[in-house]
């Protein structure tokens, strides 16, 4: 991994062009621009609040409103389509540029960092929507109704509010880089090996979507019997921190911080041995 890291900060310069390259190519001819990484996660809410919270009455707790569930769901799903992306894309990345890597001495490495870090950056211009929502929630339409602080005061939910824990926020997107640029490394490389693994990770992605609680909530899987599910998910740690931080402004569990900040250090130290282990064949495989 340290080899991985010299590499990567060697070239920062290249990896930096690359990011602002691809951040640009992604609405290139647009007239909104940058603006649609804001459409989209409003469009994937609208849509997903219709089918889970309208149609299947999805709810996370009997004293929660139906905005509240929404920004609930906004909140992975703003974090999921960030390292769906890194994933879907990673996994190709070397196939896609495979004239970079025969032709010249090009640092493979900085494939799937820069599409990380690009998705990652999209995932922050997005976050505004959030905050937005939240102060929506909070100061023009608080939750007056006599009933439902009652409910929401036995149930212990402060509902949510701004904190000092947001200043956990970059540390969490820094753990969401390192766990996805593992997966990314170690799916790039592999991909060469057998090209249907770009094909399955659809397939891989969306069963891991729902097994994730995103649109329902946690205890409704418990009780099923299929907590296990969570206890090996990680990206069910990684949004648990995101809503727990920036919509309920409480601060991070120590216990489940360090559990994700050790397993995403696995993860790359894994994902990058196997990347350059396997480098000096990627002009033949290619």
């Amino acid at each position: 991994m340290i080899s991985f890291l010299r590499t990567v900060s060697q070239n920062r310069k290249l990896l930096a062009n690359l990011v602002v390259r691809d951040l640009r190519a992604r609405y290139v001819g647009s007239s909104m621009g940058f603006f649609w990484s804001v459409i989209f996660p409003i469009i994937n809410l609208v849509i997903f609040t219709f089918v889970f919270k309208v149609i299947l009455n999805a709810r996370w707790a009997d004293h929660q409103n139906g905005e509240t569930v929404a920004m609930i769901m906004l909140m992975g799903i703003v974090v999921w389509a960030a390292f769906a992306e890194s994933m879907s894309r990673c996994t190709n990345s070397l196939v896609e540029n495979s004239n970079l890597i025969q032709k010249v001495v090009f640092p493979s490495e900085v494939l799937p960092v820069f599409i990380v870090i690009s998705s990652l950056i999209n995932m922050i211009i997005s976050m505004p929507v959030i905050f937005i929502g939240m102060a929506v929630l909070i100061y023009i339409f608080p939750e007056t109704h006599p009933e439902a602080l009652e409910r929401m005061k036995a149930a212990g939910d402060d509902g949510f509010q701004f904190g000092f824990a947001l200043v956990f926020l970059p540390f969490l997107i820094g753990l969401q880089a390192l766990f996805t640029t593992g997966l990314g490394l170690f799916f790039a490389a592999f991909n060469l090996y057998w090209r249907d693994t770009f094909h399955l990770m659809g397939v891989a992605l969306t069963v891991w979507m729902f097994t994730t609680p995103i649109f329902y909530p946690a205890a409704a899987v418990e009780s099923k019997g299929y907590g296990f599910l969570l206890i090996i998910n990680p990206m069910h740690w990684l949004i648990d921190l995101y809503r727990e931080v920036v919509l309920y402004g409480h601060w991070p569990d120590p216990l489940m911080l360090g559990l994700m900040l050790v397993v995403s250090c696995i993860v790359l130290a894994l994902g990058a041995a196997f990347f350059r282990h396997q480098k000096h064949r990627f002009p033949d495989l290619l």
